[in-house]
């Protein structure tokens, strides 16, 4: 009832005098009726059910009601009336709520349709009058035009834009919307100019005006919830609370939020603002109830399950079923994630025993004719029989973790191919790199990268490494510069030229003090082999690699969750798993058909993967979401 309360007054309210009949609220108690009600404050039943429709049919506990009265009581000393004001042109909840001497919040209190969409011109809305003497009238009675005009100009003060402001971080530094920024200053809509002058409500404690070197802004949209928000950006309710103080009132539409840069790098940023794509969690229906099946090798025919000993053995031992437990703990924490934003889902859990006879045997004993998606198995070759016997029926199965193509139309190959992650770094290099002092290092092997890179970066110099694969420090010194940035660009899969190049460049950043950069367009699981591959080398070197995947903050809400369930944080995989689950099902609850949610042509961010679905000419879908990381410090970020 709560949020029909302002627009039931101000439809009562209009064409009423500033004295005219004032209401009040009740919230229903246990045992009581609209008779009940109605005898209590000596008004007919048919008055309440007018004021509150949903009354013919009764009423419960907590209901809230709207009651007529010649005052509301507030408490014991206080009462409350209201006034019928109508919103004038460039008024805003700000200079209203000076001009009746109230707070901004009460006004929205007794008006939920202004809380939601902002003031327009021409609304009545209802200006609560709190009054300390039980029978106290207050009339307030409006001024001509010119006097409101110069009541309200008093409470403004002129403001002068700086460089690098913008409206939204303007707005909210003052606690207003971009409407009713843009109300008082008509002159804006088109945007900001350095220098120019505006309009600001009057604030003694002359707030600083938020950065765009250091934050971005966003608008928030109509049926947003501080859930979806924090899901969108990343971040806990407390982490926007702290940066928005405004949001422990309550989260409103035309509210602008501000964020730091470095939460934003999984969204589309224009200027200072962050510009809305395709959102799935927006645009689904909780009527589309999913049926999913996830298909994994927990070989429980192999456990002997009165043996904790063999079976904790086991777990450890068998990297395959490792895989399968970590990907199946991330996904029940989709699954739980998808039922408290309200959605339903149907899921069945299947046991392909790691085998293709067992994976054949499993898919046809069972019924899938109802089933919207299949998740897994993990093996390609099983993903090969699931989804050949379930091509006719058109049910996708989606490859959680191979990356090798299964060439079937229903498969969705989730793990982006080597040759995806190579053409997306190509492409950051050709981009990035046209003003850089580049130098290609390629072992025979790589000569066909290394032409393409000499195609993209003409200007780029080549450096063949030794006989032995290794490179001369004296001989690469005269190609870095002192006065420009080096990226040296690497490509092998050879540890002893991956740990020769990253020490010998290092020694330079030091003692040469040369600015230089590593990066490749593949990066084998050479660099990982830390007893020569020193991370300390690669983060001095700013190392850029593509990369199917994103190390997440520790403060990260999927991360926080996982260990209080399972106490332990969660591996790389257990997140895939939540990832890819949490995906499908939103993509399904969007639309069942799994095709139509590519076609919508949305890239989804979740807590470490990247989805960017495509369609092959002859073939299924394959997914080309793939991030640019680099080393900063020993943390591993998105580049820029």
């Amino acid at each position: 009832m709560k949020k029909f309360l302002g627009f039931f007054l101000a439809i009562v309210l209009t064409g009423c005098s500033a004295t005219a009949q004032q209401y009040k609220s009740h919230t229903v108690a246990r045992g009581e009726t609209v008779e009940s009600i109605a005898d209590k404050y000596n008004v007919s039943v048919d008055d309440i059910i007018k004021l509150n429709p949903e009354t013919r049919r009764g009423v419960r506990k907590n209901n809230v009601l709207v009651i007529p009265s010649k005052s509301i009581k507030v408490s014991k000393d206080v009462e409350v009336t209201f006034i019928n004001h109508k919103v004038r042109r460039k008024e805003t909840l700000y200079s209203i709520s000076k001009k009746y001497g109230i707070a901004i919040d009460d006004i929205k209190k007794f008006n939920e349709k202004v809380a939601k969409n902002g003031l327009k011109r021409g609304d009545r809305i209802a200006i609560p009058v709190f009054n300390t003497k039980k029978d106290e009238v207050v009339e307030v009675v409006s001024g001509t035009d010119e006097e409101e005009t110069k009541n309200e100009e008093a409470s403004f003060e002129i403001y002068t834009v700086k460089a690098k402001e913008t409206k939204w971080g303007i707005a909210h530094s003052y606690g207003l919307t971009i409407e009713e920024l843009e109300d008082l200053n008509p002159e804006i809509k088109d945007g900001l100019k350095i220098g120019q002058e505006i309009k600001l409500p009057i604030r003694t404690d002359k707030p600083q005006v938020a950065s765009t070197e250091k934050y971005v802004f966003y608008d928030v949209k109509p049926k947003q919830t501080l859930y979806t928000l924090t899901r969108k950006f990343g971040v806990s309710e407390e982490e926007l609370i702290l940066l928005n103080p405004a949001l422990k009132d309550g989260l409103k539409a035309g509210m602008v939020l501000k964020l730091p840069i470095a939460e934003t790098e999984n969204l589309e940023v224009i200027g200072a603002v962050i510009v809305d794509r395709f959102n799935f969690l927006e645009n689904a229906s909780t009527e589309n109830v999913s049926n999913i099946v996830i298909m994994l090798p927990f070989k429980l025919n192999e456990m002997n399950m009165d043996s904790v000993s063999q079976t904790k053995d086991k777990l450890k031992n068998d990297r395959l079923l490792n895989y399968a437990t970590e990907f199946y703990t991330g996904s029940l924490m989709a699954l739980d994630s998808m039922k408290q934003l309200g959605f339903s889902v149907n899921v069945k859990i299947l046991d392909n025993q790691g085998n293709k006879v067992a994976t054949r045997r499993l898919v046809q004993s069972n019924d899938f004719s109802n089933v919207n998606a299949v998740i897994g198995p993990i093996l390609d070759s099983n993903v090969e029989i699931v989804a050949a016997e379930l091509k006719s029926d058109g049910i996708p199965v989606i490859s959680p973790l191979s990356s090798i193509e299964v060439k079937h139309r229903n498969v969705y190959q989730s793990v982006p191919t080597k040759k995806i992650l190579e053409e997306t770094m190509l492409a950051f290099i050709t981009e990035k790199g046209q003003n850089k002092n580049v130098i290609i290092i390629a072992s025979n092997s790589h000569a066909a990268i290394k032409a393409r890179l000499q195609s993209a970066l003409p200007n780029a110099s080549v450096f063949n490494p030794e006989k032995g694969n290794y490179i001369q420090p004296t001989k690469i010194l005269p190609l870095l510069k002192k006065d420009e940035e080096n990226w040296v660009i690497l490509e092998t899969d050879d540890l002893s030229l991956i740990a020769n190049v990253t020490s010998v460049l290092n020694s330079y950043t030091t003692s040469e003090k040369r600015k230089i950069v590593l990066l490749t367009t593949n990066k084998s699981d050479s660099y990982d082999n830390h007893s020569n591959v020193y991370n300390s080398h690669l983060a001095n070197l700013s190392f850029h690699y593509p990369s199917i995947d994103k190390p997440s903050s520790l403060d990260n809400i999927f991360v926080k969750n996982y260990e209080r369930t399972y106490n332990i944080s969660p591996s790389t995989i257990a997140t895939r798993g939540f990832d890819i689950t949490f995906d499908v099902l939103l993509r399904l609850a969007y639309d069942k058909d799994l095709a139509k949610s590519v076609r919508s042509g949305a890239i989804t961010n979740y807590v470490e993967n990247r989805f960017e679905y495509d369609k092959k000419l002859f073939g299924g879908f394959f997914n080309k979401g793939v991030y640019i990381v680099m080393y900063d410090g020993l943390e591993i970020k998105k580049a820029n």
